[in-house]
């Protein structure tokens, strides 16, 4: 049974046979420092970002091309400050809001869909869905989960200190109720422009910043709520949290997101018998190994996580970097990672 690409992403997702794990590289920073170009230039050009993603697609034969390009679309979108550096992806420099309540400033309409970077994104979608079509699938990031954009709407030192406050409970959720309107835009555009699904990630919201209590309370209604209404749009759609998210990934499992990002922090031994059936997982291969490790720290890494979850035949999952790949990783270190499951070498892992 061999499958193109896109068929056995979708089929994992489904929990459905597949001929091998699907793979994904969360590349955007490789394709940057690989372009020749800047990062402040690279962002802001969709042709270049499409070459770039199938020029790497063509180097790994990856099967999920996730398209972003940083974590400050969704913000600037917003009214937020952006810095765009030279060397690395475009930060925010400066929160929309100066204090809480002034919802004058924070209009969710399909405006923001031209917002320069969040139409770079959306424009690269379309160009990699009109130049591959089904072979393989795109991620197109509809960039910050619900919690994430509040903070840097509002700014994360603000967001905290209000979040001790019970009597900001109503304008809190107000806040909430906003970033979460804002990505279900931007989540369906994506999905509108050729995506063949797409994700949100929503770090701030994880244990290594805020409590599970503070989770359940603040993040996770609004999350299941965007990812309800990707679901309604009839789309597919991916969590990610940084992190050692173990702590909530039970809740994070309520959300109903079709798979969950998780990083190499995150106990997947203890995860995993939860998780399966119920959720796909993508993961979780750390990507400081794949950038300063050797060739035999990847695959030591890479062979564990197979064995953990059943072999490079198992459904429910597919095998990528546990977040965001360094520009300056070692093309020979991906290889290694990714000819796990196609078995190059002949052996059969974990199964």
């Amino acid at each position: 049974m061999k499958m193109t690409s896109l068929e056995r992403f979708l089929a994992a997702v489904r929990f459905e046979e597949v001929d091998r794990m699907p793979t994904d590289l969360h590349n955007f920073s490789l394709c940057a420092s690989t372009s020749g170009k800047t990062f402040d230039r690279f962002v802001l050009d969709p042709e270049l970002m499409a070459r770039r993603q199938i020029a790497l697609w063509e180097e790994f034969g990856h099967d999920v091309l996730l398209v972003e390009n940083g974590t400050a679309s969704l913000a600037q979108a917003m009214g937020c400050g952006v810095s765009f550096r030279k060397e690395d992806a475009p930060a925010v420099t400066g929160a929309v809001l100066k204090a809480i309540g002034e919802w004058d400033k924070l209009t969710v309409t399909g405006k923001i869909l031209d917002a320069p970077l969040l139409r770079a994104n959306l424009e690269t979608v379309k160009l990699l869905r009109k130049k591959l079509g089904h072979q393989v699938a795109i991620m197109g990031r509809g960039d910050q989960g619900p919690f994430s954009l509040a903070s840097q709407m509002l700014g994360m030192s603000r967001l905290l200190m209000e979040l001790t406050d019970r009597d900001m409970a109503e304008d809190i959720a107000h806040l909430m109720e906003i970033a979460a309107q804002a990505g279900i835009l931007c989540c369906t555009a994506m999905l509108e422009a050729g995506a063949h699904c797409t994700s949100i990630g929503d770090s701030t919201a994880g244990p290594d910043v805020i409590s599970p209590a503070m989770y359940e309370a603040y993040a996770f209604p609004y999350e299941r709520k965007l990812i309800r209404a990707v679901h309604r749009e009839g789309g597919l759609i991916a969590l990610h949290i940084c992190g050692n998210a173990t702590g909530i990934i039970g809740k994070m499992t309520e959300t109903e997101a079709d798979i969950l990002e998780i990083d190499q922090k995150t106990r997947l031994a203890e995860s995993w018998p939860g998780l399966k059936g119920r959720t796909a997982i993508l993961g979780q291969i750390s990507p400081v190994t794949l950038m300063n490790g050797g060739t035999e720290e990847v695959r030591a890494e890479t062979e564990t996580m197979l064995r953990t979850v059943g072999g490079r035949k198992v459904t429910g999952v597919i095998l990528g970097p546990g977040c965001a790949l360094g520009g300056g990783t070692p093309f020979a270190n991906i290889h290694v990672m990714l000819d796990a499951v196609k078995n190059k070498g002949g052996r059969e892992i974990g199964e």
